[in-house]
């Protein structure tokens, strides 16, 4: 014997169960054929009924998919599954408020670059398009094409294979780059970072020490030589005593120069705000070349300043004065006799404008790049026969840019140089 077996929800059940004992009261055949019209009544009913629910499923689906946030009713599939459904349409919101990778490279403030599994462009960010020149509509590349670097690629590459991070250090043009490339998922996010500036102040700090060693060495292998003659003097001449006292005074002089030149050199370097008080220019500018004038003397070179009763600015005084006395020393200094040296203090657009112009032996052009590096000298016999350090220029350079200005040079050789300072009477904001 066959028996069929009906599946139906309790509900459905039920109502069959309630149709049947209608019928029953109702007495007879016509009761049982009542019960199973009922029956079938429930069976069409709970068929179309999740018919609808299906429909109400689908359309819910595409208009989530289609970004709307449209909750499912609970009379339309059930309490349970409406809770469900309610807790997928919030992970679904979720994931669509969560920025792309392509947002999350552009919003690295770092160089950052994405690839693919496949070693090709998937995202970038302005900082890396503006460090490796990389068009902004470069589109679907490869790492070489993109970064312009085999030593870069490789890393991109290595990543992927060894699934960890890969460091590396890389010349790139005429700049120094340090990239960090990561696995991301399965993609590859490099990151790279400019140390250009980084290195070239290492050098400039690694020559600094071995130029002020050789600076040094030669002021003290002087005292050291004119010591031991002056013992051997002593014994057997000492008429000629009396003059290697005064040079060894002089080597003396140049060393402490040397040494507060540096001393001022290392305090300008250091960063950090600026203790600034009201300071008249004009009154510091008469007092320095008074203090000059001796030297100028010497030299019989005609000094002409022409400078206000009062000049005030915010600045620094001991700054101030090592502006005005490198200047105006080196225009004495590289002066011929019988020359002139003017000195201007003026005030244009916010700012005081000290000049000053020499009629000396000049500057030739491919030096007026590089006159304001440290222990820089045209004239290397002239500096050092008058005592010249090398670091002069270097110290004003710094002392006007800690003040927010701006120093320019303008020179013939063999016709003079002119210097022009420009210091902001307030400080910069």
């Amino acid at each position: 014997m066959i028996r069929h077996r009906l599946v139906v929800d309790g509900s459905a059940a039920a109502l069959v169960v309630g149709a049947w004992l209608a019928g029953w009261l109702l007495g007879g055949p016509g009761g049982l054929v009542l019960a199973l019209m009922g029956a079938g009544v429930v069976l069409v009913g709970g068929g179309w009924w999740l018919r609808r629910r299906e429909r109400v499923l689908a359309a819910h689906l595409r208009d989530w998919q289609a970004g709307h946030d449209t909750p499912v009713p609970a009379a339309a599939v059930g309490p349970e599954l409406a809770v469900a459904l309610d807790e997928l349409r919030e992970g679904l919101r979720a994931q669509r408020t969560l920025p792309s990778r392509h947002e999350l490279v552009e919003a690295l403030p770092e160089p950052a670059l994405l690839f693919s599994s496949g070693g090709r462009l998937r995202a970038n960010n302005e900082a890396a398009r503006r460090l490796l020149r990389i068009p902004v509509d470069v589109g679907d590349v490869t790492v070489v094409q993109a970064v312009g670097s085999a030593a870069l690629a490789s890393a991109v590459r290595q990543a992927r294979e060894l699934r960890r991070p890969v460091d590396l250090e890389v010349e790139h043009g005429e700049r120094a780059l340090h990239a960090t490339a990561s696995l991301v998922g399965e993609e590859v996010l490099l990151i790279v970072e400019d140390r250009t500036r980084e290195r070239r102040v290492e050098e400039l700090r690694r020559d600094f020490v071995v130029n002020a060693s050789h600076e040094l060495k030669t002021p003290v292998t002087s005292l050291q030589t004119l010591a031991e003659a002056l013992q051997v003097t002593i014994a057997r001449d000492p008429g000629r005593s009396a003059a290697l006292v005064q040079r060894l005074g002089d080597e003396a002089d140049r060393l402490v120069q040397l040494v507060h030149d540096l001393l001022d050199l290392r305090r300008l370097e250091e960063p950090g705000p600026l203790e600034r008080i009201s300071v008249d220019l004009a009154e510091l500018v008469r007092r320095v070349v008074a203090e000059l004038l001796p030297l100028a003397e010497e030299h019989d070179i005609e000094v002409e300043l022409d400078a206000p009763d009062r000049a005030y600015l915010a600045g620094s005084v001991s700054d101030l004065e090592v502006i005005v006395k490198n200047l105006v020393g080196n225009a004495l200094q590289y002066s011929d006799p019988g020359g002139r040296v003017q000195i201007t203090l003026g005030t244009e657009d916010g700012s005081r404008v000290l000049t000053v112009v020499d009629a000396g032996i000049g500057i030739p052009r491919s030096d007026l790049t590089r006159i304001f590096e440290r222990f820089y000298r045209v004239d290397t016999a002239r500096s050092r026969a008058t005592g010249g350090t090398g670091l002069g220029l270097s110290i004003v350079r710094h002392a006007v840019e800690r003040h927010g200005g701006t120093i320019r040079v303008d020179s013939l050789l063999g016709e003079g140089s002119t210097f022009t300072v420009r210091l902001p009477i307030e400080p910069p904001g």
